[in-house]
């Protein structure tokens, strides 16, 4: 079983999977048996957050619902117009793109109303909202809101870059990584020793802590004079979603590695110790891994512990701005345990090595990113076998770069083709976002018709491409028409509105079916 959201509010843990809706009740600690867990169907909601103490609010396109602890299921009357972020059950706290700025307002379900809160332009995140104070983020400093009954606004800004929680304490990150915590009540900050970002805080003031070490976080738990009384960090792999459990001795969160699939686990914040939570089935391969550096940009190597074949996959995440870690891939372990060895590149334009790595593809996609892969490609040809796997933007990258010489088999899923046609179809945040990647580019027809993978012949042997039919962020059509004009040994397509494979277990059976080929 793997539990794809979780919030924890008190004694009442909710998770979900796959088309269901999990209600457990915890012990202060957060331990819980998810073997016990009351499933219930839910088909394609996603979770939100706890509206009550016996009320989960989800959403899905176009629609909020609650979900009550008797299992009876309200929905909207009214369709959502933007990204719900919170929701109470009577309103709705949604962020828009207006004048092409995000902005928040509150929406009304029942009769279908927005008002937009004018004080939130050029919102990044939202951590406290309770109808009558609001804190923000918004151009890397922290806002707080309050509302009097007759909707006019006092506004305070702090100096810090982000906020987390829920109120009336929030964990603050100060500019040069300093945490703090902000008391709502009184708008007091304390300040602790920097290093580290404020990412959770308790009842009682204690405040956890996180900072980017060795390629995965590590995390410091602080009293309220600031001493360390606890460092929950795994031996191996990478911890996230951490919160505060009841007893406040406890984390509970999620821990994974590339050898063993996520799960929940909980931390004795004292000793460290951690342990999953009964009732989860891990997926655990025997695989080493290692982070190292090309002469093109840093990867992660992963491969068999026991002898595999000799070919090689070079792997390409989704983003741009993304990067592999020390997560649990299946795609990845999936080709590991049928014996390859994989690389995942980091190329440039993949977050966690820096600004100026990160935004050097700024209006030059399918450029400096396009010229690495295909050097490492380059790099890595000799006589094994060479096999080319993308993701999303990552495919795009595999598409331009694969070429008869360089490549076995090539296997991409939602990949951007036609750069023109994906800037034409998309709205909203997404629309501004992907302009302000694209830079000039987005103004240049005759540069996005150049670097778009439709445009350009495919010579690499045996292609696969799969693409989901609902996608709301590559549209399926981008796969389609990629597939008609230039072609594909085989083409997938499923069911499911999401950018992922909703059934990644057939796509990665699919695709290593697909890579075996070049073997025989």
């Amino acid at each position: 079983m793997t539990i794809a959201e979780f919030s924890l509010h008190r004694d009442r843990l909710v998770v979900t999977r796959p088309g269901e809706v999990g209600l457990a009740q915890v012990g202060p600690d957060g331990g819980t048996d998810l073997a016990e867990i009351d499933w219930i169907p839910a088909g394609d909601w996603h979770l939100v957050g706890w509206a009550a103490p016996n009320l989960v609010a989800l959403r899905r396109r176009g629609e909020l619902g609650l979900l009550d602890t008797d299992r009876r299921m309200l929905t909207s009357t009214h369709p959502v117009v933007g990204r719900t972020l919170r929701y109470n059950g009577e309103e709705a706290l949604v962020a828009v793109v207006r004048n092409g700025r995000p902005v928040l307002c509150v929406h009304r379900p029942s009769a279908g109303t927005y008002q937009v809160l004018d004080a939130t332009e050029g919102v990044s995140s939202v951590a406290a909202w309770d109808g009558q104070t609001l804190v923000l983020t918004r151009d890397r400093k922290v806002v707080v809101v309050h509302y009097n009954d007759t909707g006019s606004e006092q506004i305070v800004e702090v100096e810090a870059v982000s906020a987390a929680g829920d109120g009336p304490l929030i964990a603050l990150t100060g500019a040069g990584e300093v945490p703090g915590v902000l008391d709502l009540q009184n708008l007091d900050v304390r300040w602790f020793a920097p290093g580290s970002a404020g990412v959770a805080v308790s009842p009682s003031g204690l405040l956890l802590t996180t900072a980017w070490t060795d390629h995965r976080y590590s995390y410091q738990v602080l009293d309220r004079d600031g001493e360390v009384v606890g460092t929950p960090v795994p031996d191996h792999g990478i911890a996230t979603d951490l919160t505060f459990t009841a007893d406040e001795r406890h984390l509970l969160g999620r821990h994974q590695s590339p050898a063993a699939s996520p799960a929940l686990v909980h931390w004795e914040i004292h000793s460290g110790q951690m342990r999953p939570l009964p009732g989860q089935q891990r997926e655990e391969i025997a695989v080493r891994w290692q982070h190292q550096n090309s002469a093109q940009s840093p990867e992660w190597l992963y491969e068999p512990e026991t002898s595999g074949h000799q070919g090689v996959v070079l792997h390409l995440h989704g983003g741009p701005r993304s990067q592999l870690r020390q997560i649990h891939e299946p795609m990845i372990a999936a080709l590991v345990r049928a014996g390859w060895t994989v690389i995942g590149m980091n190329y440039p334009g993949s977050s966690g090595y820096g600004t100026e790595f990160r935004d050097v593809v700024v209006g030059d996609w399918g450029g400096a990113d396009v010229a690495a892969v295909t050097a490492r490609l380059r790099e890595l040809r000799r006589d094994r076998p060479i096999c080319l796997y993308g993701q999303s933007y990552g495919a795009y990258l595999a598409l331009l770069a694969a070429a008869a010489e360089l490549v076995d088999a090539v296997a991409v899923w939602a990949p951007v083709t036609d750069l023109p046609l994906l800037l034409e179809s998309a709205t909203g945040l997404h629309k501004q976002w992907l302009r302000t990647e694209l830079g000039t580019l987005a103004d240049d027809s005759e540069q996005l018709r150049e670097r778009s993978p439709i445009n350009r012949p495919f010579t690499a042997p045996r292609l696969l491409m799969g693409h989901s039919k609902g996608d709301d962020r590559v549209p399926v059509e981008q796969s389609r028409r990629f597939a008609e004009r230039l072609g594909a040994d085989r083409y997938l397509e499923q069911t499911g509105n999401g950018h992922e494979p909703a059934d990644f277990g057939s796509w990665t059976t699919a695709v290593v079916d697909h890579f075996a080929e070049v073997l025989v």
